[in-house]
């Protein structure tokens, strides 16, 4: 990784002030940026540690967006995201810089966080889903069609079910181990997902802004004091179906009885939502019907491991009986 994005210069710009210096202290892989805690020393001595993100070509799409967040959205609401400490965007590059949740004490958990934890990030995703709700279409985000599909406009499912099948062809080229059933099963599903997709939400009913990729094994960061989690990357905020983040966040949380247990989760969270015409019905398919992105996100990942968990966690919870039929009221 260059450090030339985190000089002292471009983080000094950013954060409009001046710097001693800079040093990185860790780097982290990330899909479409480079990413780095870094050190900063100010002109009268005085250190902190800061997270740098730098974004360029589609990385910095993603960037944007969560400058949009930050700047229009996040204002809104009693947030769970770090502190915004500055950003600049010169039309090709991107530079965001944000708090360090670990030099305040905040830390990832894993699959292992604890029945507490889970109801804190419930409680922290029903608030985020409540703020917008029936209010995503007329937000201005530029669409991202990644595993996580937008649901609004309508047309971008379809590209994103075209992107799941271009991506399996080349998943099932390099996935010797796959048999036939578990190779033809996608392609069905894929079908009917877009299909019932498009139905749910040509209406633009009962719609939200989802995190897009609120995971327990690094975005979202526990602290011993409160449930209540901080929540990182808002690179992928997009209008969808509240349950989805739920949907994903439970995915790598192991469970004996998968369909007990995330039922017991998802009332907690209609309930916390409290939002009027959202019937319990509804808010169930929608979970259901979200636990089959999770298998396309495994197709993306090239993860014949998450291909298996997540087929076996569409049987356990009957997702497949969401693709045909009428969508509750």
């Amino acid at each position: 990784m260059t450090i030339t994005p985190f000089s002292r210069d471009a983080i000094g710009a950013a954060l409009g002030s001046a710097l001693s210096n800079v040093q990185i202290l860790d780097t982290f892989a990330a899909s479409a940026a480079e990413v780095a805690r870094v050190r900063l020393r100010s002109v009268d001595g005085s250190e902190t540690t800061i997270i740098a993100k730098h974004a360029t070509g589609a990385g910095a799409a993603a960037a944007r967006r969560e400058i949009r967040f930050y700047e229009r959205l996040a204002p809104r609401w009693d947030h769970p995201a770090p502190r915004l400490l500055g950003a600049t965007d010169d039309g090709e590059t991107v530079l965001l810089l944000t708090e360090d949740l670990d030099a305040a004490g905040y830390h990832v958990v894993g699959a292992g966080l604890s029945g507490s934890q889970l109801h804190g990030a419930i409680d922290v995703l029903a608030a985020l889903h409540r703020e917008f709700w029936d209010d995503a279409p007329a937000v201005e985000l530029e669409p991202s069609v990644t595993s996580t599909a937008q649901a609004w406009p309508p047309e971008l499912i379809s590209r994103n079910a075209a992107a799941v099948r271009a991506e399996a062809a080349r998943f099932f080229d390099a996935a010797t181990e796959l048999g036939d059933a578990e190779r033809s099963i996608l392609g069905e599903i894929v079908d009917g997902w877009e299909k019932q997709f498009r139905l749910r939400v040509g209406e633009g009913r009962a719609l939200t802004l989802i995190h897009g990729d609120f995971h327990f094994l690094g975005n979202v960061f526990f602290t011993g004091t409160d449930p209540r989690p901080k929540v990182i990357d808002w690179s992928e905020l997009k209008p969808g179906l509240g349950p989805h983040d739920l949907a994903y966040s439970l995915a790598v949380v192991p469970s004996s009885d998968r369909l007990t247990r995330d039922r017991a989760l998802l009332r907690r969270y209609w309930e916390a939502l409290a939002v009027e015409d959202y019937s319990w019905e509804l808010c169930e398919w929608d979970f259901r019907f979200s636990v089959i992105s999770n298998l396309f996100q495994s197709v993306f990942q090239r993860s014949v491991r998450w291909y298996g968990v997540s087929l076996a966690a569409i049987e356990a919870l009957d997702a497949r009986s969401t693709l045909a039929g009428p969508i509750p009221a």
